[in-house]
């Protein structure tokens, strides 16, 4: 089975950039252009993992419905990226500390490298593997009635310690 994705940006070159450069046999990428959009696919849970742009009105410079979707990914405990053209710290700060995203890529630095984001969601993945390995293990010691601690470690929500630069 591959391993969803969910690109949310209002900007039809950026989701088609991110669509191509995730696109592989591992991963089924989806990529809408709104927060209605993308709550109608995460309500539905069709997507582990989702890329978040935190302005997504191509006119409203005060925009940050990135944020109002981050509010409702970490209520759902559906785990993120956030990639945008405005880092501010105070919003960087916010979607790290209060949301938990697993990174928060600045688009500048990625259109430079665009190699980067695979990077981090291979590693989102991985560590969604790790920890799912983790729970299949105390469900067959559990099983075997053998004695098993549930650990914060066996949590895919936050991943374990969000990426730090």
């Amino acid at each position: 089975m591959n391993k969803r994705i969910l690109v949310v940006d209002d900007v039809p070159d950026w989701r088609a950039t991110l669509q191509e450069v995730l696109n592989s046999k591992e991963y089924e990428v989806k990529t809408v252009g709104s927060y209605q959009a993308a709550m109608e696919i995460i309500e539905r849970r069709a997507a582990e993992l989702v890329i978040v742009d935190l302005r997504l009105s191509p006119t409203d410079e005060g925009d940050r419905q990135g944020m109002d979707l981050l509010k409702k990914l970490a209520e759902l405990r559906i785990n993120s990226i956030v990639l945008t053209g405005y880092s501010e710290p105070a919003l960087q700060e916010e979607a790290e500390e209060k949301y938990k995203v697993f990174d928060f890529i600045d688009k500048s630095t990625l259109s430079r490298n665009l190699q980067y984001l695979r990077e981090v969601v291979s590693d989102a993945f991985e560590r969604l593997g790790e920890i799912q390995e983790k729970k299949d293990n105390a469900i067959k010691a559990a099983s075997a009635l053998q004695t098993v601690s549930f650990t914060k470690d066996l949590s895919s929500w936050p991943l374990p310690r969000y990426r730090k630069k």
